[in-house]
């Protein structure tokens, strides 16, 4: 049961270092190192949505104090996995430091989906509901690409 534990652990641990270099940019990954995907999402909304200036300039807002929040989440993701990758290296088992950082980052993940939700929520403060509907079906037509390539990519 002592040596079942261990191996869940190491597994886990193994997980979580390997994950990262089998990683493939998605299609956004260049856009969002460059600050890009910003830009092309509000061209997106204005070209789809048919975005009053107004709109625009608020969503511009909405959308630039959202990336300043992803990016200090990001950023405390990372010191996150590093300080997971260290203890993985480790000679012994920290268990109790181990579980703790698990827990910050299942947390940390949780932030960033709040995140996420509440900058579409805000977005949607600012539109119509027509606009409202029709951003919702593109979301939701984005997510059915960005599933399938998901699939296709696990496929290989």
């Amino acid at each position: 049961m002592h040596n079942l534990k261990y191996l869940t652990l190491a597994l886990l641990l193994a997980t979580l270092a390997i994950t990262p270099a089998f990683a493939k940019p998605g299609q956004y990954g260049k856009a969002c190192e460059n600050g890009e995907q910003q830009a092309t999402r509000l061209e997106h909304l204005k070209e789809r949505l048919d975005l009053t200036a107004q709109q625009e300039t608020e969503i511009k807002e909405i959308l630039a104090t959202s990336k300043e929040k992803n990016e200090a989440l990001r950023e405390e993701k990372r010191t996150t996995r590093k300080e997971l990758q260290e203890i993985s290296r480790a000679e012994t088992l920290d268990e109790s430091r181990l579980r703790e950082l698990v827990r910050k980052q299942s947390d940390q993940r949780a932030d960033m989906m709040i995140a996420k939700h509440a900058t579409r929520a805000r977005i949607n403060q600012v539109l119509s509901p027509e606009q409202q509907e029709q951003h919702e079906a593109f979301r939701q037509q984005r997510q059915g690409h960005r599933g399938a390539a998901r699939n296709r990519q696990g496929q290989q």
